[in-house]
């Protein structure tokens, strides 16, 4: 689906339009086979660099040819419960600005609906707020979970099989995070660095605070990659010493019962035996039980065995 829009700073709403002027929106997604043609051959975007937008596992990337900029990002969203990243590809021509996507996602429809205040026509301006979007997007998910991760952190003991599964997906996200964000910082700074878009004063501060963002958001995920790690680690560990006690306690019980049967089946056997003909023999055996096993379970204890 191909959607052309418009808006300058006198506009108080969006405009949606049929033909490409000059400070339109091109707002693409999952196009079709005529459509790629409109946008290859009316457009003169590269075919590649479109098809490459709709690949689902397409890394940030920087790429220059001839007039026009092609910028892939990704950008994180959540569906039924699951956090995943998925690509977008800015194109920026001199008259026009092209979004492909392979989805329309809610990033889009904070724009179409006036949630976000922009103008089409100023491209380096509009353009910026699209990275801060997307940078804001993964900062909510990492404070989210970064709390998650503290309050589990701080009652390891009370951590069940269910948490530690929820953990290996945390990681899962974190690591796709990492992936994403630290080609976008090296974006960043190529597009302030090289002045490929002609950002005035304020946007190129805006630039860099969105830079020092981007590297506080990797550093985020670095250190809950760790947090987890060492959360299994200790959830581990304590699995270990939990099995150990356990293990010891089993040990002993074992020997404790088996003390008494190894007396009575001496005692149980068919010759003769001291005391047998005492009516006696039958409490000394017991007693005899009694005292070895109260010897057995006091050494047990001492060794911290229940």
């Amino acid at each position: 689906m191909i959607e052309i829009y418009r808006k300058s700073l006198k506009d108080a709403h969006i405009q949606k339009g049929s033909v490409v002027q000059k400070g339109s929106w091109v707002f693409v997604t999952d196009p079709s086979e005529h459509e790629m043609e409109f946008l290859t051959d009316d457009l003169k975007l590269e075919h590649g660099h479109i098809s490459d937008a709709l690949d689902p596992f397409e890394v940030p990337r920087f790429e220059v040819e001839g007039s026009m900029m092609y910028i892939f990002l990704r950008f994180p969203y959540e569906e039924r419960g699951v956090i995943q990243t998925a690509p977008i590809l800015f194109v920026v021509a001199e008259d026009f600005i092209v979004t492909v996507a392979r989805e329309r996602r809610a990033i889009f429809d904070d724009f179409l609906s006036g949630k976000i205040e922009f103008a089409t026509t100023q491209k380096e301006k509009f353009l910026l707020l699209f990275f801060i979007k997307i940078n804001l997007l993964y900062q909510s998910y990492l404070h989210a979970i970064n709390k998650d991760i503290r309050v589990k952190q701080s009652n390891v003991a009370k951590i069940t099989n269910q948490d530690i599964i929820a953990f290996v997906d945390r990681e899962r996200v974190m690591n796709d995070f990492v992936t994403s964000l630290v080609p976008a910082g090296k974006i960043y700074k190529t597009l302030l660095g090289k002045q490929y878009l002609a950002f005035i004063k304020e946007d190129s501060d805006v630039v860099e605070d969105l830079m020092l963002s981007n590297e506080e958001a990797v550093d985020i995920c670095n250190t809950s990659i760790k947090a987890i790690s060492n959360i299994r680690e200790a959830y581990s560990t304590i699995l270990t010493n939990d099995l150990n006690k356990t293990m010891k306690f089993l040990a002993g019980v074992t020997i404790l019962l088996t003390l008494p049967t190894m007396i009575a089946s001496v005692f149980g056997m068919n010759v003769p035996l001291p005391m047998q003909s005492n009516p006696m023999a039958f409490l000394g055996v017991m007693g005899l039980i009694v005292v070895v096993s109260a010897i057995a379970f006091a050494i047990f204890s001492k060794k911290d065995w229940f």
